[in-house]
């Protein structure tokens, strides 16, 4: 899909999307999840800020038994296991880390997910609610300058830059 084509396209709720990798050297934050060089990897789960108009965009992970010991430990040590989800996308199972989600803007992201042919999204609205009002709380959180893991994104300072950039637009 060409870059300007996909522009036009209002994002959708529940879709997965890939960033193009001029966001990653723009912002050049050494936590951030980039593209892997072989494959398009990782994918995001977004959501738009009502506030700002950014994208939030939440890094999906399949390395579910790894996610899946962590969530266990937490709730073992009655710790938040809100930072990390693990839901089923088209009955696959997928790891939301709503710890690593950075704000974008539309411009950045590259194409929707397509898996063997097929929009790869999250179905379930009621899913994809419950997935927005966390990841709502959780830039809540962060806002606040809370760190949920040592190698987390400056979040303050990418919403700076893309906030900067929406500006320059109008």
């Amino acid at each position: 899909m060409k870059k300007g084509i996909l522009m036009k396209l209002k994002l959708k709720a529940g879709n997965v999307y890939f960033i193009s990798d001029s966001f990653f050297e723009k912002v050049n934050d050494p936590f951030l999840k980039i593209n892997y060089k072989t494959t398009k990897r990782p994918h995001y789960f977004a959501f738009q800020d009502t506030i700002t108009s950014l994208y939030w965009l939440v890094p999906c992970s399949s390395k579910i038994d790894k996610y899946e010991n962590i969530v266990k430990k937490k709730q073992e040590q009655h710790k938040p296991t809100d930072t990390i989800k693990i839901i089923k996308i088209q009955n696959q199972k997928a790891v939301l880390l709503f710890q690593d989600m950075f704000p974008i803007t539309d411009k950045y992201i590259s194409e929707p997910y397509i898996r063997g042919g097929q929009l790869y999204y999250i179905a379930d609205p009621k899913l994809i609610s419950n997935l927005e009002s966390t990841a709502r709380k959780i830039v809540t959180l962060l806002h606040r300058g809370i760190k949920f893991t040592p190698t987390q994104p400056d979040i303050n300072r990418i919403e700076k830059l893309m906030i900067a950039e929406l500006q320059e637009k109008s």
